[in-house]
């Protein structure tokens, strides 16, 4: 079967070489073996399933290249319209917000039994691996890679909700769905949850026609009436995804959910020269003595993020701007008053 022929974006010359993808060979490779859980969604293991597929290049065009396949399919085998539309409404979704922080897809593939996507794929994997599973002899990401990544996915984040036609609320950020490239710049995956709000920003999203948000990076409005979710879900996320950054713990840990325990801590934290908080970051951190002011307006910002009141977060444009001119306004300022003691 003959081939698509598709341009790979990155800032490598060699991508400037087309992907020639091979239909029938991309549906054969997708095997038990091939299943990774590259990204994270609540339909994975049910009606979507994750593949790494490693694909040669046909008839000497192309270069080798790795891809990641989302295969939809109904339990009974059968392509009804709501997978179909499922699939389509992700896949001209993507298209229609290309950006370098945001997953690319590819392609799509029908079958009678199944719908495929191809995406590009992310040769370091996920954040939460090098925050939480790191193997042994890999080394912690630096503060500035750190920094970079917080900019990268607020960057995508910013796109969504600020540079679209109309605001688009992810629902699903958390350290999985942040992919790496080889460069270690930031990618936003996992789309299956994304929603349009055609009333615009600051507006409530329709009813949600199915559960939202991971428990550790979850809004509490998504606990509440549907009438207060807006882009300011994603906001929230985004923060505790920072303070991971900063603290290397989990989202929802021995400790309980890191948003709350960042917020309950938050002016012990920043008192005395920082004297708690710098036994708070993540101990990986390389060279932490020089980057702990940086670290701790980070966190600041993590915690202005994860208020309670979504009115009261930043939006991600504000949220952008304060990461990439050192994360506050002033030495430690921000929305809230922890730092006035």
């Amino acid at each position: 079967m003959a081939g698509s022929r598709l341009a790979r974006r990155s800032n490598r010359p060699a991508a400037l070489m087309p992907i020639v993808l091979n239909d029938q060979g991309i549906v054969d490779s997708l095997t038990e073996n091939n299943q990774r859980s590259v990204w994270a969604s609540t339909r994975i293991g049910q009606d979507e399933q994750l593949y790494l597929v490693h694909v040669q290049g046909t008839a000497g065009i192309g270069h080798p290249t790795t891809l990641v396949v989302k295969k939809f399919q109904n339990l009974d085998g059968i392509v009804d319209g709501n997978l179909e539309n499922r699939c389509k409404s992700e896949m001209f979704l993507l298209a229609s917000i290309r950006h370098d922080n945001i997953v690319n897809v590819l392609h799509f593939i029908q079958r009678e039994n199944a719908i495929m996507l191809v995406y590009t794929y992310q040769v370091n994997g996920s954040l939460d691996q090098w925050l939480h599973r790191q193997e042994e002899g890999e080394l912690p990401l630096s503060w500035p890679q750190r920094k970079a990544i917080a900019i990268g996915v607020a960057q995508g984040l910013f796109h969504l909700h600020h540079g679209c036609n109309r605001p688009i609320v992810h629902h699903n950020i958390t350290s999985l769905n942040i992919l790496l490239d080889h460069n270690f710049k930031a990618v936003i995956a996992s789309f299956g949850a994304a929603q349009m709000n055609m009333a615009g920003l600051n507006q409530p999203l329709p009813i949600a026609w199915t559960v939202f948000g991971n428990f550790g990076y979850a809004a509490p409005e998504y606990g509440r009436a549907a009438s207060q979710l807006t882009e300011k879900v994603d906001t929230y996320s985004f923060g505790v995804v920072l303070l991971e950054l900063v603290t290397g713990r989990v989202a929802n840990g021995v400790d309980g959910q890191l948003a709350i325990w960042a917020r309950d801590n938050c002016s012990k934290l920043m008192a005395k020269k920082l004297e708690r908080f710098k036994i708070s970051v993540d101990k990986g951190i390389p060279n932490q003595a020089r980057y702990m002011e940086e670290m701790a307006t980070m966190f600041r910002l993590g915690v202005d993020c994860t208020v309670d009141d979504p009115q009261q977060r930043p939006s991600m444009h504000m949220a952008l701007k304060r990461l990439r001119r050192g994360c506050g306004r002033g030495r430690f300022g921000g929305i809230l008053t922890c730092y006035n003691l």
